[in-house]
């Protein structure tokens, strides 16, 4: 597709879509309800400023990998 506009031309191409070939990315892991909790309460905290966004990411991330890493570690047991 083109469209030309006054002093600007923009092309568009859209590529095909993918083939289904049996493939997937896997499960998306649900976080249980105390982590959905933990969770709100951070964003919770940093919207009313009471912490700044950064740390509650941090501590959001931080809780997560190792929470992902515990349940890893005891799959693999």
């Amino acid at each position: 597709m083109v469209l030309h506009l006054p002093y600007v031309t923009a092309r568009l191409e859209m590529a095909p879509p993918p083939k289904d070939d049996g493939r997937h990315l896997g499960p998306v892991p649900i976080p249980s309800a105390k982590m959905t909790a933990y969770y709100i309460g951070l964003g919770t905290l940093a919207a009313v400023e009471a912490i700044e966004w950064p740390i509650a990411a941090a501590l959001a991330a931080g809780s997560y990998v190792a929470q992902r890493t515990r349940a890893t570690a005891t799959a693999h047991r």
